[in-house]
């Protein structure tokens, strides 16, 4: 296991103590739309739907509406509080540690003292990012619907909001990570109450496997220089289960760069006309959000 999945799972259980205690906010709270010959949804909600040629998965993360990073920032201080007053209660058991060992007091001269408490600042502090607290994996199990040849139709229940797209990479809790983040550059959309947002179809077969462009020793690993995503063809008949709530395409933005918490091949979205593209390793926004 990489290091940088040690240490996002060594943050995760950092913030534990405050998240079971104090019940933290539901960031997300996402649920898989089962295939089934009826389907009730709920329109307080919002649908992501995304289509592939083959079974996938695809990991999003919410972006932060200013309530939910005021609601995250309060947790993170909370916990911050805590483990500062943990350091005191150490620290002052290292002094007295000390002062018995070189007193003699309590038999203790010459004894090995404990490692000295390292006071939590706000720079050393590790905390669960956000996005690791607001996260959506969809696929590769799941489908809402099934095609020829591994086609597949993922249907997913969230809380409205912003979410972009990390990458197409399957996080396993207690066995491990396999895929792609597009930490060096991706897209977001906004999914609403009542709607379907639609984020078209990924044409996983020749967009997965990973090569590096040439020419440019800046860019990462790339997934493939064609569209991640497609527009379904004009004759893709729509699912009758979902004639309930509107079907509204994805309207894609930039997004900036993100850390690799997972430790998987870094790569990038391919550019997409009138909304990203990229020179060298700059982010280029075109919609100038």
């Amino acid at each position: 296991m990489k290091m940088t999945v040690i240490a996002a799972l060594a943050a995760c259980a950092l913030a534990l103590p405050a998240l079971a205690k104090d019940k933290p906010p539901v960031f997300v709270g996402a649920a898989v739309v089962k295939d089934s010959p009826t389907v009730a949804f709920d329109k307080t909600k919002a649908y992501i739907m995304l289509r592939s040629d083959m079974p996938m998965s695809l990991y999003l993360m919410r972006i932060p509406s200013a309530e939910d990073q005021a609601a995250y920032d309060k947790l993170r201080a909370d916990a911050f509080a805590k483990a500062h007053d943990k350091y005191v209660r150490k620290q002052a058991s290292y002094e007295r540690a000390v002062q018995d060992a070189k007193s003699g007091r309590n038999g203790q001269a010459g004894m090995v003292l404990p490692d000295k408490p390292v006071e939590p600042t706000e720079a050393n502090f590790e905390f669960t990012p956000f996005g690791l607290m607001a996260d959506v994996a969809m696929g590769p199990l799941n489908r809402f619907a099934k095609g020829d040849g591994g086609a597949s139709t993922y249907l997913e229940a969230v809380a409205p909001g912003d979410y972009r797209v990390y990458g197409p990479l399957m996080v396993n809790p207690g066995q491990g990570v396999a895929g792609t983040c597009f930490c060096m550059g991706s897209v977001g959309f906004t999914a609403k109450a009542g709607e379907i947002v639609d984020l078209g179809i990924v044409r996983a077969r020749e967009n997965l496997p990973g090569r590096r462009p040439d020419g440019d020793s800046s860019a990462p690993m790339q997934v493939s220089d064609a569209a991640f995503f497609s527009a379904p063809s004009a004759d893709m008949k729509p699912d009758m289960r979902v004639a309930a709530l509107p079907v509204v395409p994805a309207d894609f933005y930039a997004v900036g760069k993100l850390p690799n918490y997972y430790g998987v091949t870094i790569s990038r979205m391919a550019p997409i006309p009138g909304v990203l593209e990229y020179d060298r390793d700059r982010i280029v926004d075109l919609r100038k959000r």
